[in-house]
């Protein structure tokens, strides 16, 4: 009975740190609209807004470009080639990005590498909420980053299953368990 206790406050403690690492990510990167959590395959899902369709020639550079960048990093740092999927949904007066990267050789600085090569490459139709961080580091950022990266190891370490879903809504962070509508029936029943 002690090993269940245990096991489900490491579980809890999992959770929590899940948690805290989407609000740090929305709060550090305002240029972040989502960030899900798949704890199949343990996958960030990063969902950036831009305004307007984004033509073929742009996302054709964006993507290669990104998908260059985050190999070459990964290969630097951990040796090996990364799980990353880069995707594009287009509606009427906004385009989603959503950049799904595996949280096992995942880093902060390589999270800041996405986003910085997203505002070089997006511009000013990358839709942002909030003042986007000056290159100036101030002693917030670097605290924000240093506890984004701890978040990180916490989360290769941890057993997690719950899906969870981070988002802004008109200045504040929400994070929820995002549920499977089979579950979600099961429990209603």
């Amino acid at each position: 009975m002690a090993g269940r206790v245990a096991d489900s406050h490491a579980a809890d403690d999992g959770t929590a740190n899940s948690v805290s690492l989407l609000i740090s990510i929305l709060v550090r990167y305002p240029e972040i609209a989502t960030v899900n959590f798949v704890p199949q395959g343990k996958v960030l899902r990063f969902t950036l807004m831009v305004s307007g369709p984004v033509s073929g020639d742009i996302w054709e550079a964006f993507t290669g470009g990104l998908r260059e960048r985050v190999e070459a990093y990964a290969a630097l740092v951990h040796g090996m080639s990364p799980t990353l999927q880069v995707e594009r949904r287009d509606y009427s007066e906004v385009s989603l990005v959503e950049i799904s990267r595996d949280a096992a050789t995942l880093t902060q600085e390589e999270i800041s590498l996405i986003i910085e090569f997203a505002r070089a490459q997006l511009g000013p139709s990358l839709i942002t909420e909030g003042p986007v961080a000056d290159v100036a580091f101030d002693e917030d950022i670097v605290f924000q980053d240093e506890m984004i990266e701890n978040m990180l190891e916490d989360l290769k370490e941890t057993i997690q299953h719950r899906k969870l879903i981070g988002f802004r809504e008109d200045g504040r962070v929400f994070v929820f368990n995002k549920q499977s509508e089979k579950q979600s029936e099961r429990t209603r029943s």
